[in-house]
């Protein structure tokens, strides 16, 4: 049968064309996004090394200021005319330090904050400044330098120092210095970056008035600033007074100034206070920066294009590659479809398909074996697995008391039909869900039993909970706990099969591929349980059910454990053995704490039993069993059967070995060892 529409060769050529063209697409699409950031890296850069240089140089030049009006504090001679108080002295002094310090004013207060003089104002009045942080910083002893605004147009540099004499305070020294266009162009020349600087403050109107800038005071830049969002004192970190540690820094994007774009950055400059007196802004020329990268950027397109062409014509060839091995999985499959398994897959490369090619292999050694043990369940009888032909006086008078009788309703829900079994720990009912309508299988607890094992009841239960954690096909599911007229109860998928004790009682020896089946489905069904934490402890042919259709089912989880659970915990009394001697590994004998090893163990004596007919060790009591598994070593399966091949029977004896640190690890392993044999 042919494909209909397009074949896969040309889906295959025309998805990878596509993805191929997305990927370039994208690629590309992400090399510019990394070459726009790369430059808003290096913008960030040139702004940052120019903040850096713009702080330095008014922490510099505040530095300065202070240190300059701490020498002439110190001076004895000013001191004493500051204490005596000589208004006329005062100024004069107040415009010599002035014209020395380079200050563009100076003004002295006394011991209590009144201002004596200023010197850019001869007949300034005698106001009170001890309220002024700065002042009141100096009368305290501590000099203190911050930012300012001067003449409601100018922002200027503050430095206040403390005038003292003789162990005590007797005025305090104010010097300003204005940030004006001379200050900005130096500050530009030493930063060496490019960038344009401005800075500014807001007069009483609330207008914006710039008080040193490179790039002229026209009303453009006026707008810019004025844009600026509003740096208050509470979202800077500390509100230091220090230009250096000043934060609250506000990315400009994409501001045009006489048809230049321009990316900036901002920053608040503080009075002593914290309050905001002013800040600067820091410009950089984007286009510029910008320029080499849009190179990049063509040079991307134009080899993203050559490179869609040459991928698209090499996604054709991928496809016809890849077509032909499909194409014999293809025909393989329909065999399978037909029944037929014996269809040979050559195909043995390393890539997806080789594993793919693998994988269906491996399905299809699956189904033969899956039909080899269908075929050999329906060459003999079909009867049902264990059929309960007597009981005890016991037995029946305990399921007669409960209304545990075939043809009787049970616990008001479940129609008994038949009894299935009975073991160790109670009967086995076939029966009819009426709420469900479904058929199940209800497993109950003996009250003997009870009565000789305090602890039986807790297990009990403990089955219930563990076995509904695990859900798998070669699991039987357990339904629900219950307890009725004082019996215990359990129900449980009902299985329809027969038992692999039944089955080997009735065949003998089963057939290589017959056991390496029933070895797999049992792996699968430990590992399973072993990734919950549960161990089954009682692993053996009567607790496995086949299926007619060659599923394996394992059931009986009465007496698992959760792997973590510890002695003490009560459950399980110190000194109990829990299991069938036969299929016991020998730590389990002991009744120590055990792992999903024993389980491995269990599963060694199946497989033994399965290829001679008999378990690793037999005898006529449970004690002689367990002395045999302390003290001898088991038979090679191959010195009774000598169809066992050798890898087999090298794999039940590792799994039979008395130390478990020899054995397979885990269930995983064990099954993939098997797979490796068949």
């Amino acid at each position: 049968m042919k494909p209909r529409g397009l074949s896969l060769t040309v889906k295959i050529f025309l998805s990878t064309a596509l993805l191929v063209v997305m990927i370039v697409g994208v690629t590309l699409a992400v090399a510019a996004r990394s070459a726009s950031v790369a430059a808003d890296e290096s913008v960030n850069r040139v702004l940052g090394s120019a903040r850096e240089a713009v702080n330095a140089q008014l922490a510099g030049r505040a530095s300065s200021l202070q240190g300059a009006a701490e020498a002439f504090a110190s001076n004895p001679q000013f001191r004493s005319r500051v204490e005596a108080r000589v208004l006329g002295d005062v100024l004069d002094q107040t415009n010599v330090l002035a014209a020395e310090m380079g200050a563009t004013w100076v003004q002295i207060t006394d011991a209590d904050g009144i201002r004596l003089a200023k010197s850019d104002e001869a007949g300034a009045e005698a106001r009170d400044m001890s309220g002024s942080p700065l002042i009141g910083s100096a009368l305290q002893d501590e000099s203190l330098t911050a930012f300012g605004v001067s003449g409601d147009t100018q922002v200027v540099q503050l430095a206040a120092v403390p005038i003292a004499g003789a162990g005590r305070i007797v005025g305090a020294l104010l010097a300003a210095k204005g940030v004006d266009d001379e200050f900005a162009a130096s500050v530009k020349r030493l930063a060496a970056t490019g960038v344009e600087i401005m800075f500014h403050t807001k007069d009483s109107t609330g207008a914006v008035v710039i008080s040193g800038s490179t790039l002229g005071r026209g009303k453009d830049v006026r707008d810019v600033i004025a844009a600026l969002p509003e740096a208050t004192a509470d979202s800077a970190i500390g509100a230091s007074t220090d230009p250096a540690r000043t934060s609250t820094l506000n990315r400009v994007e994409k501001v045009e100034l006489g048809g230049i774009h321009y990316v900036g950055l901002a920053e608040p400059l503080r009075s002593a206070s914290g309050s905001v007196a002013g800040g600067f802004l820091m410009l950089r020329d984007r286009d510029a920066e910008f320029a080499s990268f849009a190179r990049l950027q063509q040079t991307l397109l134009l080899s993203g294009g050559i490179g869609i062409l040459v991928a698209a014509l090499l996604s054709l060839l991928l496809a016809r590659q890849i077509t032909r091995p499909v194409g014999k999985l293809v025909e393989a499959t329909r065999r399978a479809t037909d029944g037929d398994y014996a269809a040979q897959i050559p195909i043995t490369s390393n890539d997806e398909i080789g594993v793919l090619a693998s994988a269906f292999r491996g399905m299809l050694a699956d189904l033969r074996e899956k039909q080899q043990l269908v075929d050999f369940l329906s060459s003999g009888d079909q009867s049902r697995t264990v059929q309960l032909k007597s009981m005890s006086m016991t037995t029946e008078q305990r399921i007669s008391e409960g209304g545990l009788l075939p043809g009787a309703k049970f616990a008001g829900r479940y129609d008994v039909k038949e009894i299935l079994g009975e073991g160790g720990m109670g009967t086995v009912f076939k029966a009819v869900d009426a709420e469900l309508g479904e058929v199940i299988a209800i497993k109950t607890l003996k009250n003997d039993f009870l009565a000789q094992d305090a602890t039986a009841l807790d297990r009990f239960k403990s089955e219930i909970r563990l076995a509904r954690r695990i859900s798998h096909r070669n699991v039987v599911r357990t339904h629900d706990l219950g307890e009725h007229s004082g019996v215990y109860y359990i129900t449980m998928e009902y299985v329809e099969g027969k038992s692999l004790k039944e089955l080997i009682r009735a065949r003998g020896r089963l057939p290589l591929a017959i056991t390496l089946s029933v070895g797999k489905q049992l792996a699968r069904a430990l590992e399973v349980a072993h990734e919950q934490g549960i161990i089954h402890r009682d692993i053996k042919p009567q607790n496995m059910v086949v299926e007619p259709n060659g599923v394996l089912k394992v059931m009986d989880f009465g007496i698992a454990r959760l792997a973590s659970r510890k002695p003490e915990s009560g459950v399980t009394q110190a000194g109990m053995i829990i299991g069938t001697p036969e299929y016991m590994a020998p730590e389990q004998l002991g009744g120590s704490d055990v792992d999903q090893r024993v389980d491995i163990y269990a599963a060694g004596c199946v497989l033994f039993e399965c290829l001679t007919g008999t378990p690793p060790f037999t005898a006529d009591t449970p004690y002689q069993i367990v002395a045999k598994l302390l003290e001898d070593l088991p038979a090679h399966p191959r010195s009774i059967n000598s169809e066992v091949p050798a890898a087999l029977d090298a794999l039940i004896m590792a799994t039979l070995a008395k130390d478990p640190a020899a054995r397979p690890q885990t269930a995983l392993i064990l099954h993939d060892l098997l797979a490796q044999i068949g």
